[in-house]
């Protein structure tokens, strides 16, 4: 299956070759939700993590689930990561593309009582040889992420630029339409230190008419720069 997604929100294998088209890896979140295909852990308190070396920082709220981090990428002890040298960071190539990717954190607010409260997050950093703009960087994310698959279409709903804690953020809205149903998916990027751009993707249902702005919120609230 070609043009497969990088951004996993749960496949932690993804940056050794294992990767999963979106609508798989959402299959496997809403699968959890049900208690069926994965340990995630609900928080009693909210756990903030960081990266020095790129200078930034985001909290989970308390009563959150928790599935994934990359402790060599992000840690709860501001401090940690300074060098990139400690981090893990997966290189690869597709096309005329050269990336370095750091997968950084997964987590959501899996509500199991409603579908229409389910947000799934998975954070990533990237940086592209090819592309030091916001605008190269979001020509390579479409390129690269977006294609339709042989079970699943991508169509974008919106585009706008907004800005969180100072920074500018490239928002975009997709509906990924499937035989089976269809699922939302947002994504908020950023550029931070040394060329690399934060990518923060979430899965939301179609019918959770206050998702986008639950989701514009919660970056608000919990993304950090430093």
């Amino acid at each position: 299956m070609k043009k497969i997604i990088m951004f996993t929100l749960i496949c932690v294998m993804a940056f050794a070759g294992c990767n999963k088209t979106i609508n798989q890896v959402i299959e496997s979140f809403r699968g959890g939700q049900e208690g069926n295909s994965w340990n995630a852990v609900k928080l009693d308190k909210e756990t903030a993590y960081y990266n020095d070396y790129l200078g930034i920082s985001y909290t989970i709220p308390r009563g959150w689930w928790f599935y994934d981090v990359s402790d060599d990428n992000f840690s709860e002890i501001r401090g940690d990561i300074t060098d990139v040298i400690s981090m893990d960071v997966a290189y690869g190539d597709y096309e005329n593309y050269t990336y370095s990717s750091l997968r950084l954190i997964r987590f959501g607010n899996l509500e199991k009582s409603t579908h229409d409260n389910h947000l799934g997050f998975s954070l990533d950093a990237w940086s592209i040889e090819e592309e030091n703009d916001m605008a190269g960087f979001m020509k390579y994310f479409e390129t690269y992420m977006l294609e339709p698959t042989e079970d699943a279409d991508y169509s974008l709903l919106e585009s706008q630029q907004i800005t969180i804690k100072g920074k500018p953020f490239e928002l975009r809205d997709y509906l990924v339409s499937r035989a089976a149903d269809d699922f939302c998916v947002i994504t908020l990027t950023c550029e931070v230190k040394n060329g690399f751009f934060l990518n923060i993707t979430v899965d939301y249902w179609p019918y959770n008419t206050k998702a986008k702005q639950a989701i514009i919120d919660s970056v608000t609230r919990a993304v950090g720069f430093y």
